[in-house]
């Protein structure tokens, strides 16, 4: 997102935008008194019905299929942490940073709706190890939706597992002493909810969505650019053309690339040069249309998530006292099934940007010098950068294969159906990272075609554009190494830098 704050005080609504902001750019967590005064009113639910010895699940019963045993009292304190210890089991490479802070970030906000029974305690330890970046080692691997990723967090809660601090890793029980902390202990239902819910899955569908606003944003910009150094016509973008099937994202799109090429010269010039363009230049608007309406109902489910509880057992107010209740609101298939949307919608917006790119680079169909290069006697020029748009297009098609229609069933077959709406979040954010290297070779194959036409005769925001990367990829005279410049435009694209310079042409580019 474009959009950072600096303090986020829980207890009202809660948006992506907090989210990124504490995941991504360190942004302070604080409990408004709202927000403790709900924690605390469940609470005081849960260690009553602890008292009472009825049978509710993961309070005075066991867990999982041993929900049929009762705890006795002086054995719940025991179980809780035994809860996180058995259910450490995620494997492999950690998580990134902002990946577990965001997992932690969006703990707070489920854990704290009222109906969970968390202890204010313990979600204040939470909270500090977001304010004082204490960073948890989360293996990334083996989740089928909820548990493994989740306990790794709760195990440094505990004084166990590992953590980074100041740039070192140490052990849970160190890196809480250097930061002033002192480990929790769990009381009754608390290691059950810290790896219950749809916390891995909210908060890697939050990180996916958020970038892939700038994506689709910048893949009008990138197509705009590619349609005039191709000589297209905007009479396919016509408003006329759109409002016969008024799609708003098709629309929107079409407004963006009319926008961001008004004043341009070459487009004027082309304007009736072919009958009518390529499929990967015409539509434009009916493609990137399809990739916003993915986005805008995947952001719709994220903001329901953010706040919503997901807990299980959930407890509840009533006429005749507090009553939990057991269900499954710890499911999470609505950000997995967002999630491999997200990743079928930038996999085809990847599969047009990729054919514009070729026809960019192509003699036979940009009527430009072979692979863009003016010495192609001695010279490849731009021709392998193409093989490499064409590898991750293939990527992508991969990562588009649906995760959440795998089951494998777990538990005894207590759980006979798992959402695996993890794996596609995860998948979400490969994706995402995949299509903006896309993006950025389909930017430099239309800069280095703007060499071969007469300067300043673009439009200001694609004039702009094409200033942005050549301040960190020169004209390319002869054969150089192009990773190291394909590094450079992709993290312009991350950082939102080339959206920023269109907007500074009064050009905003909407979804």
């Amino acid at each position: 997102m474009e959009v950072s704050m600096d303090l986020v005080t829980l207890g009202g609504e809660n948006s992506l935008e907090q989210v990124v902001s504490v995941a991504r750019y360190g942004a302070k967590v604080e409990f408004s008194e709202e927000y403790k005064k709900r924690v605390k009113a469940c609470r005081e639910h849960v260690e009553r019905f602890s008292r009472e010895g009825k049978a509710i699940y993961g309070i005075t019963t066991g867990l999982g299929d041993n929900c049929r045993k009762f705890i006795p009292e002086e054995e719940r304190v025991k179980i809780q942490r035994n809860h996180i210890l058995a259910h450490t089991v995620s494997v492999g490479e950690p998580l990134s940073e902002e990946g577990v802070r965001a997992m932690i970030f969006v703990m707070l906000l489920h854990f704290g709706s009222g109906h969970t029974g968390f202890r204010l305690e313990t979600l204040e330890l939470l909270k500090e190890l977001l304010n004082r970046n204490i960073t948890p080692r989360v293996p990334k691997h083996g989740s089928v939706g909820y548990i493994g990723l989740e306990a790794h967090i709760g195990m440094v809660l505990i004084g166990e597992g590992k953590a980074w601090y100041e740039g070192n890793l140490l052990t849970g029980a160190e890196a809480l002493r250097r930061a002033g902390l002192k480990p929790a202990v769990l009381g009754s239902k608390e290691g059950l909810t810290l790896v219950s819910g749809t916390t891995s899955v909210t908060a890697l569908a939050c990180l996916a969505y958020s970038d892939s606003i700038i994506l689709a944003k910048t893949a009008d910009v990138a197509g705009a650019f590619s349609l005039e150094m191709l000589k297209g016509t905007l009479k396919a973008m016509d408003e006329r053309l759109m409002q016969a099937r008024p799609h708003p994202g098709q629309m929107q799109t079409a407004e963006n690339i009319r926008n961001i090429l008004y004043g341009s010269q070459i487009a004027e010039k082309y304007r009736d040069y072919r009958v009518q363009d390529a499929l990967s230049l015409r539509c434009m608007p009916q493609l990137h249309g399809a990739v916003k309406k993915v986005l805008k109902d995947g952001l719709e489910s994220i903001e329901i998530e953010l706040n919503s509880s997901v807990d299980n057992p959930l407890i509840f107010e009533g006429e005749n006292g507090a009553e939990a209740l057991m269900g499954c609101n710890a499911d999470g298939t609505y950000l997995g099934m967002a999630s491999d949307f997200l990743c079928i919608a930038l996999a085809d917006m990847v599969k047009m940007a990729e054919r514009r790119t070729d026809r960019l680079v192509n003699r036979h169909l940009s009527e430009l010098p072979p692979f863009l290069n003016a010495s192609a006697d001695f010279n490849d020029g731009l021709m392998m950068i193409q093989y490499t748009a064409a590898g991750l297009s293939g990527e992508m098609r991969l990562l588009a294969h649906p995760a959440v229609v795998d089951n494998v069933p777990t538990c005894a077959n207590q759980e006979d159906y798992v959402n695996m709406g993890y794996n596609a979040a995860r998948k979400a954010c490969d994706a995402v990272e995949t299509a903006r290297y896309v993006l950025a070779i389909e930017l430099i194959c239309a800069a280095q075609a703007k060499e071969f036409y007469p300067a300043g005769q673009s439009s200001p925001a694609i004039e702009a554009v094409y200033g942005k990367i050549r301040e960190v990829m020169p004209c390319l005279k002869e054969d150089e190494a192009l990773e190291p410049y394909m590094e450079e435009v992709k993290r312009l694209i991350l950082e939102g830098e080339i959206l920023d310079v269109v907007r500074e042409c009064g050009v905003l580019v909407e979804i």
